[in-house]
């Protein structure tokens, strides 16, 4: 019987596009989906939403990803380990774990093909743990979305939820505040949002700042070594931040994705049908 022949278009197309595994790291192993695409002109490491806000922002995170794939970028999105569906406890970890996450994949992403240009994109949570590899020199360019200052202003919204939610069921004295759980966390573990905090995750929350000259919403660097971008994201792209329960799961975001798509291709010198930018 002949072998059947098959043109290479025929051929990528039958690769599947989006290629779900797991990435082992020290004590654990990472959920991860690449979203390929062939012959890619960059790519993409997507530092995404933490913990208790990623079951709300996962549909719009996603279209996100196959958005930058379908137009030639190929990214790579994870869960964070202890998160999600990635192995390892989550109150035994910290944040210098989560950051080594970020450097371990954007490595692995970097050598699947060196010579195309990498750039670091985060949000909220993810926004400071890639501004903190970009400082530390891994990749070619940076886009924040709604980045905190640090990682304290992600965590404190979490446990005022808590603290509202458990005075809905007392009255009077045995009311407690928010400063009353803090106090509590030092001493011991706490569920909060279907996860357990510890004292040292609070403690460690202040110590993960973005960049002063990050901070600035409108900001986005000129220089054509490494450059970066921080965007504000309003209530008009939830849940993609904030994880309300109370708008649609799957907003309009055309507007948004093409706006910072435009940027990453200008920042990374790739084909977009906009301006270039800087690239290796």
């Amino acid at each position: 019987m002949a072998r059947p022949s098959y043109s290479r278009k025929a051929v990528l197309d039958m690769i599947p596009r989006e290629q779900a595994g797991y990435f082992e790291v020290p004590g654990a192993h990472l959920y991860t989906v690449l979203h390929t695409a062939a012959d890619p002109l960059a790519r993409v490491l997507l530092v995404g939403p933490f913990a208790w806000e990623r079951h709300s922002s996962y549909v719009p995170w996603v279209r996100w990803a196959r958005y930058l794939a379908e137009k030639g970028v190929e990214c790579l999105r994870y869960d964070y380990r202890g998160i999600g569906e990635s192995t390892g406890k989550f109150d035994h970890l910290s944040f210098q774990d989560w950051a080594e996450d970020v450097q371990l994949l954007a490595g692995w992403l970097d050598s699947l093909a060196p010579e195309a240009p990498l750039a670091l994109h985060g949000l909220e949570m993810g926004a400071l743990l890639a501004s903190q590899a970009f400082r530390a020199g891994i990749g070619d360019a940076l886009l924040m979305w709604a980045p905190p200052d640090n990682a304290n202003q992600a965590l404190r919204p979490a446990l005022t939820r808590r603290v509202a939610v458990d005075n809905m069921f007392r009255y009077g004295d045995q009311r407690k505040g928010v400063e009353d759980y803090i106090r509590r966390l030092e001493t011991e573990p706490m569920e909060i949002e279907g996860y357990q905090w510890s004292g040292r995750l609070w403690q460690e929350s202040f110590d993960l700042e973005l960049p002063a000259d990050m901070r600035d919403g409108r900001k986005m660097a000129t220089d054509c070594a490494r450059p970066f971008r921080t965007v504000q994201l309003d209530k008009s792209v939830e849940p993609l931040i904030k994880g309300s329960r109370y708008v649609a799961m799957n907003p309009d975001l055309t507007e948004l994705f093409a706006d910072n798509f435009e940027w990453i291709a200008g920042a990374l010198a790739v084909p977009s049908g906009g301006q270039n930018g800087c690239g290796r």
